[in-house]
């Protein structure tokens, strides 16, 4: 029988192991980690959802929540492996860590470790393919001729391809034979010279033209969401978005479940690689977003920084993959944007940062970098990650005769940290996310009065107070979207009781966080720490003695707070 003590993360289980690793977890969490389902894959897997909090202490769903989840892309093992990390600390550290018992106590965590189980599997598969998503057949149902990537000799690892080729882009460096480096722009000469592929086959092949065939397996799930989503006139869609948004049965899953669940605050997307975190915009500038909401996400951010040490970095200031596109549709986007949550994408592991290049940009660099940085990177593979540079070696291609397998094993260095530095790469990010569950705001009881008025009329008042650090609403976006429910406060009678003055349900208001009273020049502009974060809420009421009022105050993203008041006492 599979328990805690079998979960590893020094490797990337598959959807059964992943899946038997989840349900040991629930059965030794003392009823504190619930496992269900939010729908299905296309091809009929699961796709699990881990609720963890103290029932004890509440319901799951009147306490301010996180949603993480992970692994939407198919071939981001880590992001899955990450999740569970986390499950496994809340799980086995519950009432031995202060922090995780108070944020299990107090908090919800709501964790999908992989969104797109199909995608892993053939990513993990003996033989790997690698999709950009899920296994749906899109935009066409057949393979189009062209350019195939596959693992062509079976030995399970998807290499580069290298053809000699007078007029070939690439020539082995001088001093290391075996890296290929691009050609002078006027340089001329015998060469050897080669054409620089990905390991794989030619469907159709005339035997003159390589073109790259269209995907077969085209989407790119991370762009079916419900937000500036798009299609491009010329094409079925834009980068791999799909029919609409949502048209994707694990998106729309995903979409659903946060939906049903206005207990959430914050939205964590986990995937490779990069080594950053990023937030909105995707497709806006800073200029754009509400001045709280930006001064929350770079506070926020230089905390995530330091437990993590991974950057925080604005998506269209610092993430596109063309600086004259924007990114559109993403989970994140879609989170912040129309729901007005906090919402991050972690882009685990970074192989630059790895090998000392802490100034490389995350997408820039692979497109065009010093020789001595590859270098460099190319020595610390050699030593940390062996099977990440493959010597060169002849292998007689089915369409295009002799060629050489070998160059960068992206799996073994770029997608996922080798398997020795995983656990490593991913803790802090438990850390990073049991410190964001408590960083919600969190309604608590200040006082309750009853003054009796005379004539058997009694005054009733009760006074609440956000005990977090963001405010009720969490962002302003929250409140220009009108998606945020403010504080309210009601008031239950007995019998014989009744209600003189004042409205059963009161409205309180939005309560401010300690993010909102505390600035960097608060101590020396002299502004006041008034009290913003506190609400009062009156009624006066007609009734004997003795007699018992429940007094409740709630709204989804703060949770709720309950009191009994005795007329008299």
């Amino acid at each position: 029988m599979t328990t805690s003590a079998d979960i590893r993360f020094d490797r990337f289980p598959r959807f059964e192991e992943l899946t038997e690793w989840l349900h040991a977890l629930a059965a030794e969490s003392n009823g504190q980690l619930e496992l269900s389902t939010i729908g299905h894959s296309y091809e009929g897997r699961e796709l699990w959802l881990a609720t963890v909090t103290n029932p004890a202490t509440g319901s799951h769903d009147q306490k301010p929540a996180l949603w993480i989840d992970g692994n939407i892309h198919a071939s981001e093992l880590t992001a899955a492996t990450a999740c569970l990390h986390l499950l496994h600390s809340l799980v086995t550290r519950y009432g031995s860590d202060e922090k995780v018992t108070r944020a299990v106590d107090r908090r919800t965590f709501y964790v999908v470790p992989r969104v797109n189980p199909d995608g892993a599997e053939l990513a993990l598969a003996e033989l790997p393919q690698i999709v950009r998503s899920t296994v749906r057949p899109w935009p066409r149902t057949e393979q189009q001729p062209g350019f195939v990537s596959d693992d062509i000799d079976h030995d399970g690892r998807l290499l580069q391809m290298r053809v000699e080729d007078p007029n070939g882009s690439w020539k082995p460096l001088a001093s290391h034979p075996r890296l290929l480096v691009s050609r002078a722009p006027d340089e001329d000469g015998p060469g050897p010279y080669y054409r620089l592929l990905r390991e794989g086959t030619v469907e159709q092949y005339d035997g003159v033209l390589v073109p790259q065939a269209p995907l077969l397996a085209g989407l790119d799930s991370n762009r079916n969401f419900p937000v500036d989503w798009r299609r491009h006139p010329a094409q079925p869609s834009v980068f791999g978005s799909g029919d609409f948004p949502t048209s994707e049965p694990e998106v729309r899953a995903v979409v659903q479940a946060v939906v049903d669940r206005p207990n959430i605050t914050s939205y964590l997307a986990y995937h490779t690689w990069s080594g950053v975190h990023l937030r909105p915009y995707d497709n806006q500038s800073d200029d754009a977003m509400p001045t709280p909401d930006l001064r929350m996400y770079k506070a926020l951010g230089d905390k995530m920084t330091a437990i993590t040490g991974y950057p925080s970095i604005s998506v269209y200031h610092g993430f596109r993959y063309d600086p004259k596109d924007v990114i559109t549709g993403t989970g994140s986007g879609w989170a912040y944007d129309q729901l007005g949550l906090i919402s991050w994408t972690t882009e685990f592991w970074s192989p630059l940062r790895a090998a000392g290049l802490d100034d490389a940009h995350p997408i820039d660099w692979y497109i065009d970098h010093p020789l001595d940085e590859e270098l460099q990177l190319l020595a610390w593979v050699e030593e940390n990650a062996p099977d990440g540079y493959v010597d060169w070696y002849s292998f007689d291609h089915p369409q295009l005769g002799a060629v050489e397998l070998g160059g960068w094993n992206n799996a073994a260095v770029f997608r996922n940290p080798p398997p020795a530095l995983l656990e490593a790469e991913i803790a802090p990010h438990t850390e990073a996310m049991v410190f964001h569950a408590l960083i919600a705001p969190e309604l608590r009881l200040h006082s309750t009065e009853v003054v009796a008025l005379g004539d058997g009329s009694w005054r009733v008042r009760l006074v609440v107070e956000n005990a977090g650090w963001l405010p009720t609403n969490v962002t302003s976006k929250a409140i220009e979207r009108k998606v945020a429910q403010e504080v309210e406060a009601t008031i239950a009678l007995p019998d014989g009781v009744t209600l003189a003055a004042g409205s059963t349900v009161v409205k309180m208001g939005h309560l401010a966080g300690r993010i909102g009273r505390t600035t960097s020049i608060g101590m020396f502009a002299g502004l006041n720490d008034l009290t913003s974060d506190r609400a009062k809420a009156e009624w006066v009421v007609v009734g004997p003695p003795g007699s018992v009022v429940q007094l409740t105050a709630a709204t989804p993203r703060a949770g709720a707070v309950h009191a009994a008041v005795t007329l008299g006492a």
